[in-house]
């Protein structure tokens, strides 16, 4: 796992959204979305949208493709501004579209396990 600066994560990622093409930001809560990073390694992937009922569209129907094609997504975790963390690739395993009942809305989680296509472009 190396480090990164921004400027080496954005010209991989695309984006300054979290989810790009064949990538992922994720966090410890600093950007307003709470991913969950589970003891066995997998991390608990919140869907996009910050308002209102997420949709699968966008960011979240890549998700939803990449579960369903087994498309490898390469992870990157900010660390602190300016600095992230290559944790590797990794597969959406699976997803549930649940009630985020403290916001009342209903929210994509979805499950990222490591390991998908090592090497994979």
């Amino acid at each position: 796992m190396s480090r990164w600066t921004w400027s080496e994560v954005f010209a991989f990622h695309r984006t300054r959204k979290g989810i790009g093409e064949r990538s992922l930001l994720v966090d410890r809560g600093e950007s307003g979305y709470r991913n969950a990073f589970l003891p066995d390694g997998r991390i608990l992937y919140m869907g996009e949208g910050k308002r209102g009922h997420q949709e699968p569209v966008g960011g979240n129907l890549r998700l939803l493709r990449a579960h369903r094609e087994g498309t490898p997504l390469r992870v990157f975790l900010r660390e602190r501004p300016g600095v992230w963390r290559d944790l590797g690739w990794y597969r959406v395993e699976g997803w549930r579209y649940a009630l985020l009942s403290e916001e009342g809305r209903y929210v994509y989680w979805f499950t990222l396990a490591p390991g998908g296509c090592e090497g994979a472009l």
